[in-house]
């Protein structure tokens, strides 16, 4: 499952959120820094205005829920305090084992420029005590660190007010003959497929979106996009997909991309900046 990391910002962050101030949430985990910071990585230009960051993270000897509730919190408190211009901040766990990570969290930035100024304040403001504070509990190294660009599918015609949600990626590769065109020609087929599934089962908080990496996917799983779908809850979210699989534009899809089956998440919010 290398690469295999989650959207759970894009939507969220278009639409607004519900609360005017920071959200936290309890159960979720925080970064702690080993090894080199990913400030020092290099990272490509970004041509789009966004860019979906991720950190892979492995749990410690003493992992405890309550550890992470209380370094959640303290975490929280830095985006403020160091004025970084972070759009969003979430963490995903995975629905299966996973040697590279344990949990997943996730960050957006509106620009290269916004991400490398808060991770250079990261590291001088807030990364030593950080170290102390986390040791044992998990780490993450440099090299879980990955960038990507979003590009939006679909937003949910309710929104999710919960924190909480269901998301699901594939990597997925052209076909001989297919390239972004067809995948543009997608979006549109299945957003008139969504349109008319609301029509009549009534509005959802599904969302979807690709992304596209900035970094060379490996040779023992190339691929040219990974597909996100979000969902509210598993309910919605096995309804969505007995529709789809019954849906004509799905044999499209398959014609046109070889991808990987779903790999799912349990995502929630961790940090929203106050309006």
């Amino acid at each position: 499952m290398k690469y295999l990391l989650s959207l759970s910002v894009l939507v969220l962050v278009a639409c607004g959120g519900e609360s005017s101030e920071s959200v936290v949430a309890a159960e979720e985990a925080v970064p702690a820094a080993v090894e080199e910071s990913p400030a020092e990585q290099a990272t490509p230009s970004i041509p789009s205005p966004y860019m979906v960051e991720y950190v892979w993270h492995k749990a410690g000897d003493n992992f405890t829920e309550e550890a992470l509730a209380a370094l959640t919190k303290q975490w929280a408190a830095y985006p403020g305090e160091g004025g970084w211009d972070l759009m969003y901040a979430s963490v995903i766990t995975p629905r299966f084992a996973d040697d590279n990570f344990d949990f997943i969290w996730v960050m957006m930035w509106p620009s290269q420029e916004a991400r490398d100024a808060a991770w250079a304040s990261w590291a001088e403001n807030f990364e030593p005590q950080w170290l102390k504070d986390s040791e044992s509990i998990f780490t993450y190294s440099a090299d879980g660190v990955f960038g990507w660009a979003p590009t939006t599918v679909r937003q949910p015609s309710v929104m999710n007010s919960t924190g909480q949600g269901i998301s699901d990626y594939s990597f997925c590769t052209f076909n001989e003959g297919h390239d972004q065109s067809s995948l543009d020609r997608f979006v549109d087929a299945h957003n008139v497929f969504m349109d008319s599934f609301e029509s009549t089962d009534g509005a959802t908080g599904y969302w979807a979106a690709t992304l596209t990496p900035f970094f060379e996917p490996p040779e023992d799983n190339p691929f040219d996009y990974m597909w996100f779908n979000g969902f509210t809850n598993d309910a919605e979210r096995a309804a969505g997909w007995e529709a789809y699989n019954n849906a004509p534009h799905a044999d499209g899809y398959a014609a046109m991309s070889t991808c990987t089956d779903p790999a799912v998440f349990d995502s929630r919010v961790i940090y929203m900046p106050a309006s």
